[in-house]
């Protein structure tokens, strides 16, 4: 078979870029004409305050667990796209690997929901348990 002439690299790049360009100015003017010019916006999404309302209380620490438990488990799904890369290379052992990481991360994260730390609410059955 005869392959056809091969496309210049720097032709190439261009065209992903007018591409990607193309699809950025849509999303945006999309998003533009979608939006709500009624409402101020939307508040502050994290803490759940409206804005300018005055803390009665500290905040709690959990949204900040939440995050930083998610960036953990986002650098292992990283690690995980590393070796889906190169699983042809790994061979079995390599899945095998892989396997007991994926089971390890489950594992983990059973612990952390059965502990509590993705539980961004106090759980109501703890303040019934509470009462006398």
């Amino acid at each position: 078979m005869t392959r056809g002439p091969a496309l210049d690299p720097r032709v190439a790049l261009l065209m992903f870029l007018a591409i990607a360009g193309l699809v950025l100015a849509l999303a945006l003017g999309l998003a533009a004409r979608l939006r709500e010019t009624s409402r101020s916006g939307f508040g502050i999404y994290e803490s759940g305050a409206p804005p300018g309302a005055p803390l009665r209380e500290p905040l709690t620490a959990q949204f900040f667990l939440l995050a930083v438990l998610f960036m953990i488990f986002d650098v292992e799904a990283a690690l995980l796209f590393a070796w889906a890369s190169a699983a042809t290379l790994a061979g079995r052992s390599g899945l095998i690997a892989a396997s007991l990481f994926i089971v390890m991360l489950l594992a983990a994260l059973a612990y952390l929901s059965m502990d509590g730390a993705l539980a961004t609410a106090p759980d109501p059955r703890d303040r019934d348990r509470r009462r006398p």
